[in-house]
Parts: structure tokens; C-alpha cells; sequence
């Protein structure tokens, strides 16, 4: 199967089309300034030469803005929400291999962007609008449109086929199977799962 290279101006720019691209095949209704969030996040951990804070766990970067001074606090929660979330949607296999679970992660996360979104009202005029109410009420709605954003390059190989087909297992969905379909997979019960 031969690959197209397909070429964009700026790396926003090609996220923020496959995030809308994303919103599209998942039927995910989010508001435009949370779909541009999505797009500014994964720009900034797809740059090499970014300055992405690392701590060990979440329960770290939540200790760190517990008692912290509201400018910290927004950051801090902030951060702990976009590692939950990116780690969901780009990383969700791996987390299957750690001790705590994707739940974990998802839980974390949501109440991270729920807590950003509490300071951000308090102490700086509500400066992001909607953006971490939506991100923390529709987390997972969030996570299916990055993993959506990663899955656009799977199909190409054997490899990534398998891959997606071992992800459909793990969680059916009709966005995967019809992935599946689109790579000529036939999929058991015609993919649907069984209730």
C-alpha cells in the first residue's frame, strides 16, 4: 500500500484539521474554543523542542496545586488535566501495563480541568470561557477525539492494522469497526458488540 505524504503550513494547522476532522467521525459536539485547545495541546507535546513540565505521577501534579497560589494552581491543574488526557488519547494501550488504571487517569484528569476551571472563574475573570467546563463535563468525549486524531494515520500497515483490530477487542466501537471496515477487515457479529 503506498503512502501520500500530505503536507500543512504549520503543525497547528494540521491539528487543528484533524481535530475538526475528529469532531466530524465521532459525532463529538464540542465547542469551537475547546476543539482550538485540543489543536494548541497537541501541537505543543508534538513539538520536540517544547517545555512540557514532567513530574512523576498525577498525584504529584495534583499535590503541587492543592496549597498552591492561584496562578499555580491554574497552571498546575491545568497541566494534570492535559497529561491525562493526552496520555488517554495517544497512549491508552500503555496504561494498561501501569498500576493504576485508564479510569484513574480519566477521573484525575476530568476533576483536574474541573478544578482549572474553578480558579480560572475565582481569580482571573474566567479567562478560558467555557473551555475547562467542557473539558472537565465531556472529558471522555475529549479523549475519543484526540484517540481519533492519533487513529488518522493507523491503516496504512499490517501492523497498524492489527493494532486497531487488538484495540477493538480491548473497547468495540462503532468508530473503530468502521475503521476496521474501511481497511477491509470483516469483523465478528459485523462488529457490533455483544449487549
Amino acid at each position: 500500500m503506498k503512502r501520500t505524504l500530505k503536507t500543512q503550513d504549520n503543525l497547528f494547522d494540521y491539528f487543528h484539521e484533524h481535530v475538526g476532522d475528529a469532531r466530524q467521525i465521532t459525532g463529538v459536539e464540542i465547542e469551537d474554543q475547546t476543539a482550538l485547545y485540543l489543536a494548541t495541546l497537541l501541537t505543543e507535546r508534538a513539538r520536540a523542542d517544547a517545555n512540557v513540565p514532567t513530574h512523576s505521577t498525577l498525584a504529584e501534579l495534583h499535590g503541587a496545586a492543592a496549597n498552591a497560589p492561584p496562578a499555580k494552581q491554574a497552571r498546575t491543574y491545568r497541566e494534570l488535566g492535559d497529561t491525562a488526557l493526552y496520555a488517554l488519547g495517544y497512549f491508552d494501550e500503555s496504561l494498561e501495563r501501569r498500576i493504576v488504571s485508564a479510569d484513574y487517569y480519566r477521573d484525575m484528569g476530568s476533576a483536574a480541568y474541573w478544578r482549572a476551571d474553578q480558579v480560572f472563574k475565582r481569580w482571573f475573570s474566567d479567562a478560558f470561557g467555557p473551555v475547562f467546563h467542557e473539558l472537565a463535563n465531556g472529558f471522555e468525549d475529549c479523549v475519543r477525539v484526540v484517540t481519533t486524531v492519533r487513529d488518522a494515520h493507523l491503516g496504512a500497515t499490517p501492523e497498524d492494522v492489527m493494532s486497531l483490530y487488538a484495540r477493538w477487542e480491548r473497547n468495540p466501537s462503532e468508530e473503530l469497526a468502521a475503521r476496521l471496515r474501511v481497511a477491509g477487515v470483516i469483523l465478528p457479529n459485523g462488529g457490533l458488540s455483544e449487549a
